[in-house]
């Protein structure tokens, strides 16, 4: 249950961040940029910093108290969808956000810039619809019975 809620709140403060501030940051960049600078910025990154070490932690926890049920396959698809939008958002979308903001604020808006900007936004949706389908496997297994399954064990010497 905590890893279902965990998930669930990471892809929360994602769909706040996806739908409020990356669609306000790439709106009209660099003058969009505006909300990234100065003494009181916007900065998310203890969050983004937080949550998701302690959401895969606690899958991970799930996984391995369920790992004899038939719950099993689906806490494992949960893990690597949520692995998955970690990977993208580590290797893919950070890097294209500091590219993309490196030149800060200016009072005019860079056609070139916002149509790189708007790829990195719908990149994010995609990273974050992984993190939704995660909390959903994790949703579906909590669902399941947790049936233990029997498997013969393999004899040493026949």
């Amino acid at each position: 249950m905590a890893a279902i809620t965990s998930c669930f709140l990471q892809a929360g403060g994602g769909l706040f961040a996806i739908s409020v501030l990356v669609s306000t940051i790439t709106e009209a960049p660099p003058r969009s940029f505006a909300m990234l600078e100065g003494a009181y910025s916007y900065d998310s990154s203890a969050f983004w910093e937080t949550l998701p070490p302690i959401t895969a932690a606690l899958i991970v926890i799930a996984l391995a108290a369920n790992w004899k049920t038939s719950r099993r396959w689906l806490m494992v698809t949960a893990f690597a969808l949520f692995i998955l939008g970690g990977l993208l958002a580590g290797i893919l979308l950070e890097p294209e956000f500091a590219r993309i903001t490196e030149g800060g604020y200016n009072d005019w808006v860079d056609p070139e810039l916002k149509e790189r900007a708007r790829s990195w936004y719908a990149l994010d949706w995609a990273t974050w619809s992984l993190t939704l389908f995660a909390g959903i496997a994790l949703l579906l297994a909590l669902a399941l019975p947790a049936i233990a399954e029997d498997r013969p064990k393999a004899r040493p010497f026949g």
